[in-house]
């Protein structure tokens, strides 16, 4: 058995290296869950040096690997640190390397982990930045469908796990680690924002807030970060304990609307919201109204009775006030995404069946139905 362990040392670049890699993962496989003293620290020592090697392989057998250790009677033989040991080294190895993110198929044990550290991490037990932003990568951009549902059912307002997501915005923490937890918040974001009553204080919510719009300020503003930016905010938005904790200038995000999904949740909440029109209105950063009105309009034909009749209300005033020329812009806006719509449209045949080309159609039907709406109010 030493001499497989010595392979793990031996370089993997080779040709025919994939039974070399296989060889060892079964040998760790078995050790992991068949645990012996004497080979405990070598399978350690192996898994540390294989899972540095940046292959799709690797990265694919360390996933697996992980959970092996995850489960296995190494937890009642063995030291707790070891165990950590182990698990740092497969999630490191599975996660480390950009282009080989293996899915996330069940998110239990990763959370698990997540958690472990958060727990570490905020009572300050060394640094644990590295196997934290391993975990949150796995999340945030691997999680398929199946493990996006499954979050859902995570509960994630533990005083724990809301100190480790405070922990890893904190403008100190390495960006990538920071961009980790922008992307990671919209899958929890549900639980954390359309609650009855707050989970965190008043103090430690500003300060999240304060955390995260630098955190966005610090990284590309590129469409997914965009996305990943309008989910939180259209939940902190919809929040009675979030909303007045937004940094004002991060309404400037409401700018990038048009990229906002047609089934977003988040902004399903806003817009089915009638007490956001005066909230939003007093928010104290002009061109938040603006845009709050240019996103009900889109929306128009799927608001509920009275958030149009507010719409319609507030739109005549601005027809007749100062601001008459934002009605201009709105026109203009809903024009530019009926295009976009009606070009989409090209794609499929006059009559066609598909879902999608049945969404475009009755999208465009729901602008220009807006439009007539919004053109009665300008001229009137």
């Amino acid at each position: 058995m030493r001499s497989l362990w010595r392979e793990a040392k031996l370089p993997l670049y080779s040709r025919g290296v994939d039974p070399q890699i296989s060889r060892i993962y079964d040998k760790l496989t078995e050790t992991f869950r068949n645990p012996t003293p004497d080979e405990i620290d070598r399978a350690l020592e192996a898994t540390e040096l294989i899972a540095s090697f940046p292959r799709n392989d690797v990265a694919q057998k360390s996933y697996h690997l992980f959970h092996i250790v995850m489960q296995s009677p190494v937890f009642l033989a063995y030291s707790q640190e070891k165990v950590r040991e182990a698990c740092r080294y497969t999630v490191h190895g599975a996660y480390k390397w950009d282009k080989f993110l293996p899915w996330v198929e069940n998110p239990q044990d990763i959370l698990t982990f997540l958690g472990h550290h958060f727990d570490l991490a905020t009572r300050g037990d060394q640094n644990q930045d590295e196997p934290i932003h391993d975990a949150l990568r796995a999340l945030a951009y691997a999680s398929g469908p199946v493990t996006i549902e499954a979050l859902k059912r995570f509960d994630p307002t533990g005083p724990s796990f809301v100190r480790g997501i405070c922990y890893v915005f904190q403008d100190d923490k390495p960006f990538q680690l920071r961009k980790a937890a922008l992307f990671f918040l919209p899958l929890i974001g549900d639980r954390w924002f359309n609650t009855r009553y707050p989970i965190m204080e008043p103090d430690q919510t500003r300060s999240l807030c304060v955390d995260w719009a630098s955190a966005v300020d610090s990284i590309e503003p590129t469409p997914d970060v965009r996305g990943a930016a309008l989910a939180v905010l259209f939940g902190m938005i919809n929040s009675p304990h979030w909303r007045p904790h937004i940094v004002a200038e991060k309404w400037e995000l409401l700018e990038y609307f048009t990229s906002v999904p047609d089934d977003s949740v988040p902004l399903r909440r806003c817009i089915d919201n009638p007490e956001l029109m005066d909230a939003i209105r007093n928010v104290g950063y002009p061109g938040a109204m603006v845009n709050w009105l240019a996103i009900l309009w889109l929306k128009y034909k799927e608001l509920i009775p009275e958030v149009q009749e507010q719409l319609e209300t507030v739109t005549k005033d601005v027809a007749q006030g100062r601001r008459r020329t934002d009605v201009d812009m709105y026109l203009t806006v809903m024009d530019s995404e009926l295009r976009k719509a009606e070009g989409a449209l090209t794609q499929y045949n006059t009559w066609s069946t598909d879902p999608a080309a049945i969404a475009l159609r009755a999208k465009i039907d729901k602008l220009q139905q807006a439009r007539v709406a919004l053109v009665a109010i300008k001229g009137g």
